[in-house]
């Protein structure tokens, strides 16, 4: 009896950490707000810089330029102190799957059912269908009619 309540407590106690990470490293869904699509990087520049005026919200460029070989990457110092090979891309919302309200401008090539090869401002990122969503996207169509939100998923977990 001893031995199967050690054996038992044995298991929980290894297997504990398993269970507490099966929300972990997996595909999270998510909506993404887009203002602009375009495979011109200058012109994403400047319509993520007139929407962040025009919408008073932030613009965070995460210290992203573009690269012929992912589209975008942070500088090769920033890479590799992160623990990256160069070029790196992470993009929004990958590796904690949060949900934001600012101005960036990503590469479609980062996200699930996505056309490649553009570059997109997108304005929040928020939980599919939520009341959060909705209330961002008309806050956005006020100024910009043509925005929308494209459902995709975010990894949520280790990065490396």
């Amino acid at each position: 009896m001893r031995f199967s309540i050690l054996s038992i407590f044995s298991f929980l106690t290894a297997a504990g950490p398993a269970l507490a990470q099966s929300d972990y490293n997996v595909d999270v869904p998510k909506d993404i707000v887009i203002l602009q699509s375009t495979r011109d990087y200058a012109a994403a520049l400047a319509g993520a810089r007139q929407a962040a005026t025009k919408l008073g919200r932030p613009l965070k460029l995460a210290g992203y330029q573009p690269n012929k070989e992912l589209g975008l990457s942070a500088s090769q110092a920033d890479c590799t102190g992160d623990g990256y090979d160069f070029p790196c891309y992470v993009p929004r919302g990958q590796g904690g799957a949060e949900n934001s309200d600012y101005l960036s401008i990503e590469f479609s090539d980062g996200y699930t059912g996505f056309a490649k090869g553009y570059y997109i401002v997108v304005a929040a990122l928020a939980p599919p269908n939520s009341a959060t969503l909705r209330q961002t996207l008309a806050r956005v169509q006020r100024a910009y009619p043509a925005a929308y939100a494209k459902h995709t998923s975010v990894w949520f977990g280790c990065m490396h």
